[in-house]
């Protein structure tokens, strides 16, 4: 990202110097070059920004294997935070701020308390759990508040009354589960919640639909609602004219809300940003989503046209995972996808196609690891003579078997719990993952454990082993053997800190003599 931006300056500081290339940037750090920064005038300095100018470049996966950068202009944003109705903003909101700051939900849990002049809560960690999470709200009363799908699910799943103090809710991300919104609205009736849908490349949101108390018995998904503010958009088919209402279509977003286009990288900006047919001089974004128009006006999303997905609300290019993985010695063919046949548990699943050696999965997913962020690590490498395909040549990829999750698929030998600890462990983990059995040695994120896994890892293992654990104890021990000798080495010091409290409190029960005494003994 940096070689790609060219960023001429770098603000950062000098312990984390060492981890980015540095190259002509001019580097300023900001903790040791404190003294020369504070020689600068405190005035505000003069500003001739535009509303055409760029405002921010935020990243996304790409099919080529390399991220493409998003150039966003401010008109983009405004038009995004001013003049819209589908959620009350004044200064009277206390945000919550839990995203990614390379995800532009972010910016929405940023900027709009700056510029509305409310309050922003920082999450304090790296990683939002359901517990913490509740905790902050209570704390610090937050009322506004954005969640991706998969964390909304999370809450409502554990503990739904952490929410109850929110006013306004958004969620999405991707598809929402109808029946974990069905619960919140019965188990939260005084909070508005706010189904949130639209691309980076169109800024933020392009549609809201603020989600009615009751829903009908036959209401099977909830729509992404209707253009907010400024955001125009159209639903075309494969020769950009208009269709009916109730009939499929590619759905095209057009107006202030579109981006300038990709970062050093005109064809693909020229494939997906096109003219706008209806009015001269308008661009509109191409953004793979079949959608349709229903009766009363609202767009319901229907499926992804291409092979884009997204993932515990990560988008994710699955060409970009492809093209990755090719570049392995040992691997002929790939195809990977994005499976969902337990209903709320979409997983990503690798077909390969091996050169003479077999490549294990744990090879795969270290090669993966040097190139990839983790959330696009597949949870499953599933080894093909052959890959599928269909009459006319193509991959078919409906035929592609179903990968079998509930077996352990790791090339350390299987050892069973010894202990009662490491038994608790076991049951802990074969419950969060869905597996019939796992070893002692097992890593819990090869296993298909992700960073949402994992809290509810972390949460069972406090509530039976009565321990304040933090979630960071998993990924640093990631195996039931070295996560139990960090149980015991908590329960040790819980001991001693409870006894240690013990005698303090019978020395306050003492006189000033008998303490003489006691220390004198």
């Amino acid at each position: 990202m940096l070689e790609d931006v060219q960023t001429p300056i770098l603000l950062t500081q000098t312990h984390l110097q060492n981890r980015l290339p540095i190259n002509q940037e001019i580097v300023v750090n900001l903790d040791t070059d404190a003294e020369i920064i504070a020689q600068y005038p405190a005035d505000n300095l003069p500003s001739e920004v535009t509303p055409e100018n760029l405002a921010y470049i935020i990243y996304t996966s790409g099919s080529t294997g390399t991220p493409k950068g998003t150039e966003v202009p401010h008109r983009s944003f405004m038009g995004f935070m001013f003049g819209v109705d589908y959620i009350h903003l004044d200064e009277n909101q206390i945000w919550l701020q839990n995203s990614s700051f390379s995800w532009d939900a972010a910016a929405l849990e940023l900027w709009t308390p700056l510029l509305y002049g409310g309050r922003c809560v920082l999450y304090p960690e790296k990683i939002p759990t359901a517990e913490k999470l509740t905790q902050i709200i209570h704390e610090e009363k937050v009322n506004t508040f954005w969640l991706t799908s998969a964390l909304f699910n999370l809450m409502i799943d554990t503990i739904p009354q952490g929410l109850l103090a929110i006013k306004q809710l958004l969620i999405g991300g991707e598809s929402l589960s109808i029946n974990h919104v069905r619960r919140a609205l019965e188990l939260l009736p005084k909070t508005k919640i706010i189904n949130g849908y639209g691309p980076s490349e169109c800024t933020v949101f392009t549609c809201c639909y603020p989600i009615p108390q009751q829903l009908a018995e036959n209401f099977n998904s909830i729509p992404i609602g209707k253009p907010i503010g400024d955001r125009t958009v159209y639903i075309l088919d494969t020769h950009l004219h208009r269709v009916p209402i109730g009939v499929p279509g590619e759905l095209y977003v057009g107006g202030t809300s579109v981006a300038r286009g990709y970062l050093n990288q005109p064809k693909l900006t020229s494939e997906k940003f096109i003219s706008n047919p209806f009015i001269a001089g308008d661009t509109l974004y191409r953004t793979g989503d079949l959608v349709r128009r229903l009766l009363d006006g609202n767009i319901e999303f229907i499926r992804r046209i291409d092979t884009q997905v997204k993932i515990r609300g990560f988008r994710i290019e699955l060409a970009e995972i492809e093209a990755v993985l090719i570049q392995h010695p040992d691997i002929q063919q790939v195809v990977v996808i994005a499976r969902e046949d337990e209903p709320g548990k979409k997983l990503l699943v690798a077909y390969l196609v091996a050169q003479d050696n077999v490549p294990t999965p744990s090879t795969l997913r270290n090669f993966l690891k040097s190139k990839l962020p983790d959330y696009m690590i597949p949870a499953a490498f599933v080894f093909l003579e052959n890959l599928p395909l269909t009459p006319n040549g193509k991959i078919n990829r409906r035929a592609l078997p179903v990968p079998d999750t509930s077996q352990r698929n790791l090339e350390v030998d299987f050892v069973l719990p010894s202990t009662d600890t490491e038994q608790e462990l076991a049951d802990i983990w074969t419950e969060v993952l869905k597996l019939k059995q796992v070893g002692i040695n097992d890593n819990f994120f090869e296993l298909g454990g992700h960073s949402l896994l994992a809290t509810q890892a972390i949460s069972r293992l406090i509530e039976v082993f009565s321990l304040d654990f933090s979630l960071r104890y998993l990924f640093e021990n990631p195996t039931i053997a070295e996560l139990a000798q960090k149980v015991i080495e908590q329960q040790i010091e819980q001991v001693e800190n409870d006894e240690l409290a013990r005698i303090l409190a019978e020395v306050d029960q003492l006189s000033e003599e008998e303490v003489t005494q006691q220390l004198m003994l």
